[in-house]
C-alpha cells in the first residue's frame, strides 16, 4: 500500500475523532446551558410567585389594618399581582393572628404574625382596681351591643372584684349612696349617626330578669340588684385591650410617640397644662397626679381646645377634684406601687390626708374587707361633682379607687376612638418572617 494513502487515512481518522470529541463537548455544554436557562426560569418563577405571595400579605395587612378587625374579608386581595391567584387564610389565637398567603401553583407560601391593636373596650368605667362609691353617681352608658328595634346591651361598668356602696345610715350621712343608667337618653349622642333625628329614642333593653336586663336602676346599692350592664369580668386584662401588649411591656408603650412624659412634682395640673399648651394630647405622669379644683378647671381648658385629651397616670396616687364636663381618657396604671410604706400612708403627704385617710368613709353596705383595709388600699380619690365625657381606665389590681360625692359619666365613643386610635392599628411581629 502507498504509505502516502495511508498517512491521508490517518489524517482524516483524527481529524474525524477531534470533531467527535469535539461535538461531545459541545452536546455537553449545550446540556448545562438548557440546565442553566432552566434554573433561571425556575428562580424568576420562584421570585415572581414570592412577590406575588408578598404582595397578598400586603393587600391583607392593609385590610386588616383599615377595617382594625383581623377578621375581616380578604376576597379582594386574591388577584394582586398579574392575575397570579392566591389563598389568604388567618389563623388567630392569643391575640396573635397569622396571615398566610400561597400562590395556587404551590410555587410559595409565606406567613407573617399580626398583633391586633388594642383599644377594644367597652364601657364607661373599667376597673381592675375595688371601686367604692360614696355618693350617687349616674351613667349614660356605652350602647354595646344593638339587638333591633333601637334596643340595645348596654354596658355601664365593667370591673374585676369588687364594688362597695357606701352605707350612710351607718356614717351617720344623709341621702342615698348608689350607681345606676340614665338609659341612652344622652345629652349628646355617643356616636356620629347614632340618632337619625330629633325624635329617633334609644333604650337599653330591660327585662323582668336582672341577668337579662341591661339598666340597673339609679341609686342601686347592693351587687345582687345589679343589671347586665355592670359586668364582674374575672378574666380582665385592661393593658392588653387598650394598647395590645402585656402589662410587663409597658416600657414599649411609654417610648411611643404619641406620649408626652412628665414628671409632675407637686404641681401636677401646671405640667399637664405645659405639655398641652403645644398640642399635645397624649401625656404619660411618672408618680403622683394631685388635681385640686383649679388645675382639673385648667385640664378641662386645655381638653376642650384640643378636641379631648388622654391622660396616664402610671406608679402614683391619683385624685380629680370637681370639674364639669372634662372630655377625656384617664388611664391609672400601677404595675409596682403601694401607697403604705414603712407604715406611712402616701395619703398623709398630700393635702388630702384627713379626708381619704377619714375611717367614717370607710362603710360599705356590704362586703369582706375590714374599714382599715380598704382605706390603706385607696389609690385613686375622685372628688366633688364630677362631669366626665369619654372613659376612665382604672388599672390598679389589688387596689381601690374611691369616688365621693356624685358625678355623671357619660360614654363618648367618638372621643374614646379617637384617642385610642394610634393603639388600635395592628401591626406585624417583628422577626416573624424570613424575607428570603
Amino acid at each position: 500500500m502507498n504509505k502516502h494513502q495511508q498517512s491521508g487515512m490517518t489524517t482524516l481518522l483524527i481529524t474525524s475523532m477531534l470533531l467527535i470529541v469535539a461535538l461531545l463537548f459541545s452536546l455537553a455544554s449545550y446540556k448545562n446551558l438548557f440546565y442553566q436557562i432552566k434554573r433561571t426560569q425556575n428562580e424568576v418563577l420562584a421570585r415572581q410567585a414570592h412577590w406575588a405571595a408578598e404582595g397578598g400579605l400586603e393587600c391583607g395587612f392593609a385590610e386588616i389594618s383599615n377595617k382594625s378587625d383581623v377578621n375581616t374579608s380578604l376576597v379582594k386581595c386574591k388577584t394582586v399581582v398579574d392575575g397570579q391567584l392566591l389563598t389568604l387564610s388567618i389563623d388567630t389565637d392569643d391575640g396573635k393572628s397569622v396571615l398566610t398567603s400561597e400562590t395556587d401553583n404551590k410555587y410559595k407560601k409565606i406567613a407573617k404574625t399580626i398583633v391586633a391593636g388594642g383599644a377594644k373596650s367597652s364601657g364607661v368605667i373599667k376597673s381592675s382596681a375595688d371601686l367604692y362609691f360614696n355618693g350617687d353617681y349616674a351613667f349614660y352608658p356605652d350602647p354595646g351591643k344593638g339587638i333591633g328595634s333601637n334596643n340595645w346591651e348596654c354596658v355601664l361598668l365593667r370591673y374585676l372584684n369588687n364594688i362597695f356602696i357606701h352605707d350612710n345610715l351607718a356614717a351617720g350621712t344623709t341621702g342615698k349612696s348608689g350607681i345606676g343608667s340614665n338609659n341612652l337618653n344622652y345629652h349628646k349622642s355617643p356616636y356620629d349617626g347614632f340618632y337619625s333625628g330629633p325624635t329617633d329614642v334609644h333604650t337599653c333593653k330591660t327585662t323582668l330578669s336582672v341577668i337579662d336586663s341591661y339598666k340597673t336602676p339609679l341609686k342601686t346599692q347592693l351587687k345582687s340588684d345589679f343589671n347586665a350592664d355592670i359586668i364582674d369580668e374575672s378574666t380582665m386584662d385592661l393593658f392588653k385591650e387598650t394598647f395590645g401588649v402585656s402589662r410587663d411591656d409597658w416600657m414599649s408603650v411609654r417610648r411611643r410617640s404619641e406620649f408626652v412624659e412628665v414628671d409632675p412634682g407637686s404641681d401636677c395640673g401646671s405640667k399637664i397644662f405645659e405639655v398641652a399648651n403645644k398640642d399635645k394630647r397624649h401625656i404619660w405622669i411618672n408618680g403622683d397626679c394631685i388635681l385640686n379644683k383649679t388645675t382639673s378647671i385648667l385640664v378641662k381648658e386645655k381638653a376642650v381646645n384640643l378636641n379631648g385629651l388622654f391622660l396616664l397616670v402610671h406608679n402614683g396616687l391619683f385624685s380629680l377634684t370637681g370639674v364639669p364636663e372634662l372630655n377625656a381618657v384617664i388611664y391609672h396604671f400601677n404595675n409596682d406601687y403601694n401607697p403604705v410604706s414603712n407604715g406611712i400612708n402616701a395619703w398623709s403627704l398630700t393635702s388630702l390626708d384627713k379626708t381619704v385617710l377619714s375611717k367614717d368613709k370607710y362603710k360599705p353596705t356590704e362586703g369582706k374587707l375590714s374599714p382599715n383595709e380598704i382605706m390603706n388600699k385607696v389609690v385613686s380619690y375622685i372628688n366633688g361633682s364630677i362631669i366626665l365625657s369619654g372613659s376612665l381606665i382604672l388599672d390598679t389590681p389589688g387596689y381601690v379607687s374611691y369616688f365621693n360625692s356624685s358625678g355623671v359619666f357619660s360614654f363618648d365613643g367618638e372621643l374614646i376612638d379617637d384617642l385610642l386610635a394610634p393603639f388600635g392599628k395592628p401591626r406585624w411581629v417583628q422577626g416573624s418572617w424570613h424575607d428570603f
